[in-house]
């Protein structure tokens, strides 16, 4: 029987969130009720034992473990609802980049040397994703979750474009390195080639290198929200 590992991060009001995404998500007071205030609006309509409970959630396209669509970086590119399902759950390897630290750069040689450590080639078509640890700093550390994390240089953006990966996922919340506004990884992989060809990029995973096997099947469905730039999703790997 597969095994399933989430790699997804639980969506609170407190969660580390990239603060260009606003204050969000927000669970909207008002909006819920509670069971026994349901109870009471059934009670007399020949139903005494029913209640429902629902609520509003206001949440940022890149809140929490999120997928990014082609159109977050050029004005050409597919919006989210425009993948398709294929493009977002196939064959993928997790590679082991911990050892970059604080602001470092995962370049090819790191890329090269991971995938050699676990004994996989990093092949068409795969999702790749790199466990930097960082995730490990959440929840009580959101300065240096956000502030100091590493992320792939240019130079490792293109390696992973050059062998044609389907995704580029991460357990940190920027693919590219903190601090860096020019976001070469992001050109690289979502604007260099597009419209026609781009790799799609997950952030904000976790538990990246609890992953039994380092090739393995990715789950990253988005959302299909009209016009959308990025959708949070549930992700998951699928470990035969």
């Amino acid at each position: 029987m597969s095994e399933l590992v989430d790699l997804t991060a639980t969506i609170t009001e407190e969660m580390a969130n990239h603060p260009n995404h606003g204050r969000s998500p927000l669970f909207l007071s008002g909006t819920r009720m509670n069971h026994d205030q349901a109870e009471d609006s059934w009670r007399g309509k020949g139903v005494e034992d029913l209640s429902l409970v629902n609520g509003f959630v206001y949440i940022a396209e890149h809140n929490g473990t999120h997928i990014d669509a082609p159109y977050h970086l050029h004005p050409d590119g597919k919006t989210i609802e425009e993948l398709a399902l294929s493009e977002c759950h196939g064959p993928a390897v997790w590679l082991d980049v911990s050892d970059v630290g604080p602001y470092g750069e995962i370049g090819p040689d790191e890329l090269a040397a991971a995938a050699t450590e676990a004994g996989v080639t990093v092949e068409s078509g795969d999702a790749v994703l790199l466990a930097t640890g960082w995730d490990e700093h959440l929840p009580a550390d959101r300065e240096t979750y956000l502030g100091e994390h590493p992320g792939l240089s240019a130079a490792g953006a293109e390696w992973l474009f050059e062998r044609e990966v389907s995704v580029v996922g991460i357990d940190c919340g920027n693919v590219d390195v903190a601090g860096d506004v020019s976001m070469p990884a992001h050109r690289v992989l979502l604007r260099e080639g597009a419209p026609e060809e781009y790799t799609l990029i997950v952030e904000n995973l976790r538990n990246v290198a609890a992953i039994p096997d380092h090739r393995f099947t990715f789950s990253a469905a988005p959302l299909p929200l009209s016009g959308a730039t990025a959708s949070p999703i549930r992700a998951f790997a699928i470990v035969d």
